[in-house]
């Protein structure tokens, strides 16, 4: 009968039907029980960016910081709602107790922040910062100092900066935020997402822009096959202001 109930809630989780949920939660399902292949529940409403199911299962005593261990679908709850921005799951979970400081792969990982940096969603950074995730917490020399500024996100640059980051930390190759930053001044964002799109077999590309809130522009190309590719245009302003942050 559990692994029964398991299976459904794995299934209403799938399906984004929170009613559902809601209502296997009542009948006895776990809020945390792991699919036959190590999906938790709470990880899957997360990386689906479900709040409302994240929330469900979190009432229902499920643990915030639990790792999933599904193929496919490994790591924390936290860090998959902030790789794809979804701020609303971050901040469920963020009030039932998830740690922002957690890394993923049992610690060998990447953060919350630094998914969220590397993908130019400002407002999940925001909300981890104000939860005191630490700002210089990298991956390999990479810091989310430095994944906002190849990104070209003004806004969670100026945010980092704000909560402490230090700008003078180098990656493996020597380079600071500004260098990587500097990489990127007066080239044309949308031709260089082309030819990252170009090097894929199927070539057809679609192209979006949108404004951000920091005054920049997000650039998106997607393909016919659904890959996808974006950055944002704060590369020069994001050059300014590091440069009042680093040793003359």
């Amino acid at each position: 009968m559990t692994t029964a109930l398991t299976d459904q809630l794995i299934r209403a989780i799938y399906e984004r039907r929170t009613g559902r949920v809601e209502e296997l939660l009542r009948t006895g399902a776990s809020p945390s029980a792991a699919s036959a292949v190590g999906e938790t529940p709470v990880y899957l409403a997360a990386v689906s960016g479900e709040a409302d199911i994240v929330r469900l299962l979190l009432d229902a005593g499920a643990s915030p910081d639990e790792e999933s261990r599904g193929p496919g679908s490994e790591g924390l709850p936290l860090c998959a709602a902030a790789c794809w921005g979804y701020s609303a799951a971050v901040r469920e979970l963020l009030s039932h107790g998830a740690d922002p400081r957690l890394r993923e792969d049992d610690g060998a990982g990447y953060t919350a922040l630094l998914w969220a940096a590397a993908g130019g969603h400002h407002e999940t950074a925001r909300l981890l910062l104000e939860a005191n995730a630490d700002p210089d917490a990298g991956h390999l020399d990479r810091t989310p100092l430095m994944a906002a500024a190849e990104f070209g996100a003004t806004g969670i640059v100026r945010d980092l900066l704000r909560h402490g980051a230090d700008a003078r930390r180098t990656d493996g190759q020597g380079h600071t935020a500004l260098d990587l930053a500097r990489a990127w001044c007066g080239k044309d964002i949308e031709t260089e997402l082309r030819k990252l799109a170009e090097a894929r077999p199927n070539g057809t590309c679609e192209v979006s822009r949108s404004p951000r809130p920091d005054g920049t522009e997000l650039i998106v190309l997607t393909s016919s096959d659904e890959a996808s590719w974006d950055k944002g245009t704060g590369h020069a302003a994001i050059a300014d202001l590091l440069a009042e942050y680093m040793p003359r």
